[in-house]
Parts: C-alpha cells; structure tokens; sequence
C-alpha cells in the first residue's frame, strides 16, 4: 500500500510540474524541462526513509533547473510536497531552514535581474511562504495524528495489563483463600474420622490432593496474567513496538536478545517506548536487551531529548520501579549524558538462551 503511495505522489509532483512547464512562462517547454519535472517527481520515492535527503535534491534540482534556463516552473511548487514529507518525517526545523534558504535565494536573483520588487516581494513572496507554510503544516499534522494513534494503542495495551493485574489480584485473594481454607478443612476432617477410618483417611487424601493441584494451577493462571502476555512476548512484539517508535519519527537503534525477553523486560521496554513518544523533546532511542555475565538481564532505553523536558519519575515508571524489584531486579532512571536512560537489571531464571538478535 505505501508503495502504492508513493507512486501516486511521484506521479502528481511530476504532473503539476509539467503542467506548469507547459504553460511555457519565461521559454520554451522543451523535453529536457519534462524530463525534469519527472526526475523531481521520481524523488519522492525516497521521502519516506530519507525525507531529508529528498529534500536537498529536490532544492539542488531546482536550481540547476534554472540555471540551464529552462521555463520558469515557480519556487514553492516544486519542492512542496519534499517539505511536507521532512516535516511528516519530524524534520520541521530542516524544512522550515530550506524553505527560508530557497525564498532568500530566489529573491535575491530575481531582485539582481532588476525586477520589481514590490512584485518579487510582496506579491508572489507572500504567495510562496503561505504554500511553503502550508506544506509544513500538513506534514507536521500528519505526524503528530499519527503520533497520538501510536500512543492510544500503547495505553490501550497497558490499560489491559491493568486490568488483567486487578483480576490476578482478586482471584488470588477471594479464590486463594477459599481453597486454602477447604484444604485445611479437610485435614482436619481427615484427622478427626471415626467412623472406616482407613477409607475416610485414603478418600480425605485424594480430596487434599485435588485441592493442592487446583492451588497450583491457580497460581499458574495468576503468574500468566500478570505477565505483558499469557503465551509471553515474542520477537514480533518487540519489533512492533520498535516499529512504533519509527513510526512516530524516532531513530531506532536496537540490540535485543530474543531470549532475554521476559515479560517484566517487555514491560520494561514498552513503558520506556511509551514515556520517550509522549515527553521526549529528542529524535533516537538506542534500545539494549541483553544477558550479562554475572547471570543477570539488563534493559536498557535511551532517548536523546533533554532530562526537563523527558518524563521523569510518574506513575507508570514508578510501577515499573515496584514490578522489577518484586520480580528480585534493580531498576534505575533519570538523566545522562546521552539524555535520559531507563535501566532494569533482572534476573535470568527460567530465561531461554537463543541468540537470535532484533536490529
């Protein structure tokens, strides 16, 4: 579908440009102009993974578009649709640097030729910087919508984790409780028999049996729905959430141990992600899951923003602090020299050792 897309936008630049060219303002429409309305068309291939570089080619283009004296084809045109995708891919302050960067150039030729400068100013000036403006905008609006649906699957997914840790809860201590006391009940009844005794005592003993397994199948079912996932993350849970971070316009640099993904480093994980999409002033997250050699895991997540304007210690950090420390881990975060960094260090019981890695 993206490449699809893609195709659309690559096809409408070049055909408004070449409508433009068409128009033949300031020379002759030859074939070398349709060929480059094409070739800036074509660019928006790449928006998406290099929506700066895009940019600079497209306004390298322009130029050496004019300087081969070709039809006159605009300013904000052409590179419009390269400045929404730098915006849509977070680059705001890189757009709106070229944007001013290409007005002020062509201005500044345009006023050396001699020509009006009410005209080049104020009349076609203002006409370019609402068209550049706009652009930006859009890409900036895209970016933060799809920002904020990222966020709102992510609290969806933790307000479920809630929600099954309530039930955990309530089935350990109305459930638990229950069963234990008929447990007791039993042995006491077991005891205190009369009447066959041998057959009261073997029937009691399988009754306390099947209480005891009905115990420990409890516990099993209240381990499995505190943990991120009844079945546990996987590899395609962690890349998601990476895939999110992307999506959102981080630069995402990962080093994951399949197997040290338990479900208190997923949660971990997801909680760092979450916290870095919704305070962070940064751009890159490096994203550490890894064994260590005195048998324990380390998770480690750390975006570039400014410590004030990063999350700080809340509620959902604050939970994570009493879930790793529960599960017999150490959890850290706050401030570095990188930006601000969240560290768990867990331990590795039960842990699997693959040795495949998620980039």
């Amino acid at each position: 579908m993206q490449r699809g897309v893609d195709t659309a936008v690559a096809a409408g630049v070049a055909a408004v440009l070449a409508i433009i060219v068409s128009a033949g303002q300031g020379g002759h429409a030859g074939a070398v102009a349709y060929v480059w309305a094409a070739g800036l068309g074509a660019l928006m291939f790449g928006r998406r993974r290099y929506a700066r570089t895009v940019l600079v080619l497209t306004v390298l283009g322009l130029f050496a578009y004019y300087a081969a004296g070709l039809p006159a084809i605009g300013v904000a045109v052409p590179v419009a649709a390269a400045l929404y995708a730098a915006a849509e891919a977070g680059h705001r302050r890189t757009a709106v640097a070229v944007a001013a960067a290409v007005l002020a150039v062509s201005m500044a030729f345009r006023l050396l030729e001699g020509q009006d400068f009410r005209y080049v100013v104020l009349y076609e000036g203002i006409g370019h910087v609402a068209l550049m403006a706009a652009a930006i905008t859009l890409g900036e609006l895209v970016r933060a919508r799809r920002r904020i649906a990222r966020l709102t699957a992510l609290e969806a997914d933790r307000r479920v984790d809630q929600h099954r840790l309530g039930l955990s809860r309530e089935l350990h201590d109305s459930i638990g409780h229950t069963l234990t006391v008929a447990a007791v009940h039993t042995n006491v009844a077991r005891q205190e028999a009369v009447r066959r005794p041998e057959a009261a005592a073997a029937a009691l003993d399988h009754v306390a049996g099947a209480l005891s397994e009905a115990l420990t199948q409890l516990r099993g079912t209240v381990r499995d729905l505190r943990s991120a996932s009844p079945v546990g993350p996987g590899p395609g849970d962690v890349a998601a959430l990476l895939d999110t971070a992307r999506a959102a316009g981080f630069r995402v640099r990962a080093a994951v141990r399949a197997g040290a993904v338990t479900a208190v480093a997923f949660q971990v994980l997801r909680e760092s992600v979450t916290n870095a999409l919704r305070h962070s002033s940064g751009r890159a997250l490096d994203v550490e899951v890894s064994h260590r050699p005195d048998g324990t895991v380390l998770v480690r997540v750390t975006d570039d923003g400014s410590p004030a304007s990063s999350s700080g210690i809340g509620i959902g950090l604050a939970g994570l602090r009493e879930r790793v420390t529960a599960a017999g881990g150490h959890f850290d975060a706050g401030p570095s020299s990188a930006g601000w960094t969240v560290t768990a260090s867990l331990p590795q019981a039960s842990l699997s050792r693959e040795t495949s890695v998620l980039v």
